[in-house]
């Protein structure tokens, strides 16, 4: 996992003794400060040295705070990464986000990487994160990667609220949000060539097929295979796609779920399709969220979207049972679709700190 590192929608890199610019823009932001230890930067010129001072950690100690942009465009979010805790021995996750980007879930993203970063990498066993508390915006950041509240501590003679999360809580949840998904019935895995006839059975079910995809008509064997050829053209660039669902007891495959994005992009869609014989027993919600935990817990999404049919009773059911979110009509696959969505603090509050509950 080596910095410059590109995620979802940031590309984060080490800061350089060139970056003072970006850092002053930060920290002389006042709504910033209010939350801060320290004084800011009195001017670009000491905001430089401490970016020097940054360069210098991260070659040290491979890690370090880094300069966050959005991926598109390079447009400069904020400061994010790791550093001793008021000296030491904790290691804090740290962020400071210009004003313009808050709320866009950017925090919670940069975050993410930080955590992974100092597990996979540098080889920490525990972060800690601190803030003020009454900084709500950032203990609900804390909160969303999977940290666990110790209640408060001081440092640089101020109270804090202390978060912390350990490497083997991190790497247990992440270990059980990654396909093969294993449920109480079902495994949702990687399609295989032996899944294309009984893929053609679920997808050329003229009944299974009325609300499913832009023709809402029975697919045909090559567009079945154009789909797996997508599928496998989605994992290889982007890590995510479609899985196969099968019953654990018998290995008869049984429909498909999994994500993507949503057209164009850039929302990501949860999606299954059954097959009519596997209707009625529960098996929808079952891998629906097992795909909603992989995205969350597994690829560290800051939000889930989901579409259905607006006549799709039976969909629109397994999503309110998923936590959705209802967001009215959203034009999509050649219709209005019902829009849901969930964001990571949404499935965090159910499913709580790490490691994940099952």
């Amino acid at each position: 996992m080596p910095l410059p590192l590109v995620t979802t929608r940031l590309t984060i890199r080490p800061l350089t003794a060139g970056d003072g610019a970006d850092v002053f823009a930060v920290f002389a932001a006042p709504r910033v400060m209010r939350f801060w230890n320290g004084a800011p930067p009195s001017d670009v010129a000491e905001a430089g040295e401490w970016a020097a001072h940054l360069e210098e950690m991260q070659r040290r100690l491979g890690y370090s705070q880094w300069r966050v942009s959005e991926r598109d465009g390079d447009r400069l979010v904020g400061i994010a990464g790791l550093q001793p805790l008021d000296g030491g021995p904790d290691v804090e996750l740290t962020y400071a986000l210009e004003p313009s980007s808050w709320g866009a879930g950017y925090a919670t993203e940069a975050g993410a990487v930080a955590l992974e970063l100092a597990f996979d990498e540098a080889g920490l066993e525990r972060v800690v994160g601190i803030a003020k508390p009454e900084n709500v915006a950032s203990l609900r950041v804390l909160a969303k990667l999977g940290m666990r509240a110790l209640g408060e501590a001081e440092y640089w003679g101020k109270r804090w609220a202390k978060y912390e999360v350990a490497a083997a809580d991190w790497r247990a949840e992440r270990a059980a949000a990654v396909p093969p998904l294993l449920t109480e019935r079902l495994e949702l895995r990687r399609f295989t060539a032996a899944d294309l006839e009984p893929l053609l059975d679920v997808f050329g079910d003229a009944e299974v097929m009325r609300y499913v995809g832009a023709e809402r008509r029975p697919l045909g064997r090559e567009q079945v295979e154009a789909l797996l050829a997508r599928a496998d053209a989605d994992w290889s660039e982007h890590g995510f796609g479609l899985l196969a669902i099968t019953e654990r007891d018998t290995g008869r495959l049984v429909g498909e779920a999994g994500l993507q994005h949503l057209e164009a992009g850039p929302d990501i869609e949860m999606g299954y399709t059954l097959a009519r014989a596997a209707w009625g027993r529960g098996y929808a919600t079952e891998a629906a969220r097992a795909v909603v935990r992989w995205g969350f817990a597994g690829l560290r999404l800051h939000r889930i979207v989901a579409v259905a049919d607006p006549a799709n009773a039976a969909s629109l059911h397994v999503l309110d049972k998923l936590g959705m979110t209802r967001h009215g009509r959203r034009e999509c696959y050649g219709a209005a679709m019902a829009e849901h969505a969930l964001s990571l603090g949404e499935w965090r509050d159910a499913a709580g700190p790490s490691p994940a509950r099952g």
